[in-house]
C-alpha cells in the first residue's frame, strides 16, 4: 500500500514538472525592430511576428543564411519589397518542372 502512495506521489510531481516545464510556450518575440535595410543576399526566409500571436508589437522577422533573426518594420517599404523578392523566390522552387 506505500508503493502505491508512493508511485501516485511520483506520478503526481512528474506530472507537476512537465506541466511547468513542457506546456511553456513562450514566444520568442522581436522588442525592436530596425530601419537599417537588410541585403537580400544574406537571407534565406523570413515569418511574421503579429501582436494577435502574443508579442508586443508587429514586425517581419528575416532569418539569415547563418540562423540569425532580424526583426524589421513590416510597413517598411524595403521590407514588403524583400518579402515579396522571397515569396517570388520560394515560389519559383516549389513549382514542379514541366516535362
Amino acid at each position: 500500500m506505500q508503493r502505491l502512495y508512493l508511485l501516485c506521489f511520483c506520478l503526481l510531481v512528474l506530472g507537476r514538472i512537465l506541466d511547468v516545464h513542457g506546456g511553456n510556450n513562450v514566444l520568442d518575440c522581436c522588442l525592436r525592430t530596425s530601419e537599417k535595410p537588410i541585403p537580400r543576399r544574406i537571407v534565406q526566409d523570413y515569418r511574421l511576428q503579429l501582436v494577435q500571436d502574443g508579442c508586443n508589437i508587429p514586425a517581419a522577422v528575416f532569418i539569415t543564411t547563418k540562423g540569425k533573426r532580424l526583426c524589421a518594420p513590416l510597413e517598411a517599404p524595403w521590407v514588403i519589397r524583400l518579402q515579396e523578392k522571397l515569396d517570388a523566390s520560394s515560389a519559383r522552387k516549389a513549382k514542379p518542372k514541366g516535362k
